[in-house]
């Protein structure tokens, strides 16, 4: 059992009734700091334990966001499914919910229903593109709102005829992140008011918030705008590729974009990648200390001076190693990282020293290594406590702690409304 745990979290009883990744990275970041996060998972499973398999039903992608819960399963479609959710809010502080907004009121795990059962709940209503709109009850993944959100134009890798979406998908654990954060924020007007209320999230809304530098809209730029708008569309029209009208964008819209092409961002060097980044004036004193390249004498990156200075600080950076060219900017002060593989960075002993990754046992999949907490607190632990849960592993446990007697549990197996055992 996970549940019982120290930390700030300690006591508090989450349901979570989501998949896939968004609302299951915010019960993963509850669970770490010491909430009982249970699970609700169909008899199949969450469609993360068929991504990346290992073994049945348990899967690299479910590991990694999982770990730290207990795990039931029920059917909600079953016509006996509707006592055992009511029993699941009853017994809840906080209920995590991410279906199509159409589903909830059919499956009884929406607000207005799980009020009745428990006004004192928490309860997060996750929708990908918001509670309101034209587009409100549309389902949707993390690709969607890259798109919609503008997101996507600023940082999508370039293809052969369109963009490639970013992976990791920002959006969605960035929506862990908002979400608990709302959660948080729930629990404490609880406390203050002793009422529940829905609190929603969406991904959309993430993204949004995410796009804070960049989305904005100023009346002194509307004509630059609309001149930007017809020339994007007619390189578009004249079949020119996504890589060089995001070019354009950028040389036009991107403030600082002259910092951006030559103080903060990756370089090539003689043996691999260096990240460097500092957007100060006197940070970029110690750039030019350091490389002794010249200052640039304009900070418009489509004048040819500085294109030439941006080239030659590529040239220079390629003629070292990345180990030296860490020494040196470090030693004159700016900031400066080594340009990390996924598989590397796991292994960093700074990443290591803070617990930013953590290896767990797993029953049947072994040993694995999967992202720690993010943040510490000085008075009580912050950590991931265990690995993902196995299908249905904590149903009868689970049940018994809600309030069904063994005759109940049987029949609702019986029934298929829940198992307490992996299918194939």
């Amino acid at each position: 059992m996970t549940g019982g745990r120290d930390g700030i979290l300690a006591g508090v009883k989450v349901v979570e009734l989501a998949q896939n990744a968004a609302v299951p990275h915010c019960g993963r970041l509850l669970a770490g700091l010491g909430a009982d996060v249970v699970k609700v998972e169909p008899p199949q499973g969450d469609a993360m334990r068929h991504v990346s398999g290992l073994a049945p039903n348990e899967s690299r992608a479910f590991a990694v966001i999982n770990p730290g819960k207990r795990g039931i399963t029920v059917d909600l479609g079953s016509p006996s499914a509707g006592p055992v959710v009511d029993a699941l809010f009853a017994w809840a502080d906080v209920a995590l919910v991410a279906f199509k907004l159409p589903d909830l009121a059919r499956y009884g795990i929406d607000w207005e229903h799980a009020r009745t059962i428990n006004p004192r709940l928490v309860h997060l209503t996750h929708s990908p593109m918001g509670p309101k709109g034209p587009d409100a009850d549309l389902g949707g993944y993390d690709p969607l709102v890259q798109g919609r959100s503008g997101l996507g134009f600023m940082m999508n890798r370039a293809g052969a005829t369109a963009p490639q979406p970013t992976r990791p998908a920002i959006n969605d654990f960035s929506t862990g992140f908002t979400s608990a954060f709302a959660v948080m924020a729930g629990l404490r007007h609880r406390d203050l008011t002793g009422e529940g209320q829905r609190v929603d999230s969406s991904l959309l809304g993430t993204a949004i918030s995410l796009g804070t530098p960049v989305l904005g809209s100023f009346p002194v730029d509307r004509e630059a705008l609309d001149e930007l708008d017809a020339d994007l569309a007619a390189l578009q029209a004249a079949g020119v590729d996504f890589e060089s009208r995001r070019e354009v964008y950028d040389s036009r819209m991107q403030p600082a974009g002259g910092a951006f092409l030559l103080y903060f961002r990756h370089y090539q060097t003689a043996d691999g990648l260096i990240s460097v980044g500092g957007m100060s004036q006197h940070l970029w004193t110690r750039f030019h200390e350091a490389t002794g390249l010249p200052r640039p004498t304009t900070s418009d990156p489509t004048e040819a001076s500085f294109v030439e200075l941006v080239g030659a600080a590529n040239e220079l950076f390629a003629t070292r190693p990345t180990a030296e060219w860490l020494e040196l900017l470090r030693a004159a002060g700016y900031p400066a990282s080594p340009y990390h593989l996924p598989h590397e960075a796991v292994r960093d002993p700074q990443v290591m020293a803070n617990d930013f990754v953590v290896d767990l046992e797993h029953p049947t999949i072994g040993p694995y290594r999967t992202t720690g907490m993010p943040v510490q607190f000085e008075k009580a632990p912050a950590s991931i406590s265990g690995p993902s849960p196995g299908l249905g592993e904590h149903t009868l446990e689970v049940m018994a702690e809600i309030g069904f007697d063994q005759d109940e549990v049987r029949s609702l197996v019986e029934g298929g409304t829940i198992r307490s055992a992996p299918v194939d």
